[in-house]
């Protein structure tokens, strides 16, 4: 009675597994899903460098402030 129940789940799961096992194939053994794996790879890129800039930015901040407390608490 148990195994009836997890039928659904086991066509789900193997369906899933063919499924991602074909995207595989696709970006990595086709040059068109290469193309795109490397376009994908650029766009990360180039939305991640102004999140970089900006957290470098905000660490400064803090770190400067920081400093300002520690001055203030030492003396």
């Amino acid at each position: 009675m148990e195994m009836m129940k997890n039928k659904p789940t086991i066509a789900g799961v193997v369906l899933a597994g063919l499924a991602t096992g074909a995207a595989g194939w696709y970006l990595f053994g086709t040059s068109g899903g290469k193309e795109v794996c490397n376009k994908l790879a650029g766009s990360v890129k180039n939305m991640s460098e102004p999140i970089i800039d900006k957290a470098g930015d905000i660490i400064s901040h803090l770190t400067g402030k920081a400093e300002n407390v520690s001055d203030r608490v030492m003396a």
